[in-house]
């Protein structure tokens, strides 16, 4: 009976309802290259080699295998294209959450969304049989947990989410180095965060790299904050600092805003790309199901 409530109280928690998760039944995670885990288990995986079933092609992008490209389909478009197989394989998936105060900001909060979609992906996951840990990330790696690898687990997930603290700074670079600590074989690790850190990223998403992770980088950004509609005077202060700025918030200065935050938004994708990942910008008001079968499909990070 104490185990039945137990796991009632941890249903309750969780973000996801049973109608979202069900329509995540026939989702499953990709990786862009083989892991050679050795372990077995039920996610499809793309590897290379004639002895596995073909699956698929896609569009070679830097850092893949060029020994897997179709060299008749090039010649007959013109474009690169690898060969994808499929196998099926068990890897560990670390999905890592931004809890710094700046997720905290939004209309709805950034936080409310990083949370379910983290939630959705270790369901996803988990029901293939995948080892997941979840981590949670402010100015260092403040908490972290192996859930397992069984779909019950995913009750496990609902207790974590729900006692992450929303406090701290942000310093993304040595939040993601301390992921040594807990990145002993190789696998995918899911960095979901606004990414607005003035200490930069990349040396971090560098030593996850170097860890041999696949690195997918999931920015969460509010409406105002990727289209904001200001007018008139305003004092702007730093969520994670003391830091204030004066505007005169009119059409040139909006204008120049966008401009700078497509500059970053590119930057950050450009990062991700360098180290053979993906990156996808979400904003915080994306339905849950519309992030995970269309933004999160379009960079081949579910199917």
């Amino acid at each position: 009976m104490v185990e039945r409530a137990n796991q009632a109280a941890s249903s309750a928690r969780f973000p996801l309802d049973a109608s979202i998760l069900q329509r995540l039944d026939n989702v499953a995670l990709l990786t862009r290259r083989p892991m050679a885990t050795g372990r077995p288990g039920r996610r499809r995986s793309p590897l290379a080699g004639s002895s596995l079933e073909f699956a698929d092609y896609r569009r070679y992008t830097a850092g893949d295998d060029f020994r897997r490209i179709d060299w008749r389909a090039y010649a007959r478009l013109e474009r690169l294209f690898l060969r994808v197989f499929e196998a099926e394989e068990n890897i560990t998936v670390t999905i890592l959450i931004d809890c710094s105060v700046s997720m905290v900001h939004g209309e709805p909060v950034k936080a409310s969304i990083a949370h379910s979609i983290a939630a959705a992906l270790a369901y996803i996951a988990l029901k293939c049989e995948d080892n997941v840990v979840l981590g949670a990330l402010t100015d260092r790696l403040v908490a972290y947990r192996k859930i397992g690898n069984s779909k019950n687990a995913i009750w496990t997930v609902g207790d974590f989410l729900h006692t992450l603290p929303t406090a701290g700074n942000t310093n993304l670079n040595r939040a993601l180095y301390d992921l040594g600590r807990i990145a002993m074989t190789p696998g995918l690790t899911i960095v979901i965060s606004d990414f607005l850190d003035t200490n930069g990223y990349e040396i971090g998403v560098r030593a996850v790299r170097q860890l041999r992770q696949e690195v997918a980088l999931l920015q969460i950004l509010s409406p105002d904050e990727l289209d904001p509609q200001l007018q008139g005077d305003w004092q702007l202060r730093d969520s994670e600092g003391s830091h204030t700025v004066e505007v005169s918030a009119g059409s040139h200065i909006l204008q120049a805003y966008r401009d700078r935050l497509a500059q970053f938004t590119e930057e950050l994708a450009a990062c991700a790309h360098r180290y053979a990942g993906s990156y996808t910008l979400i904003a915080s008001d994306t339905d849950i199901i519309d992030v995970v079968q269309r933004l999160l499909r379009q960079v081949e990070l579910v199917r």
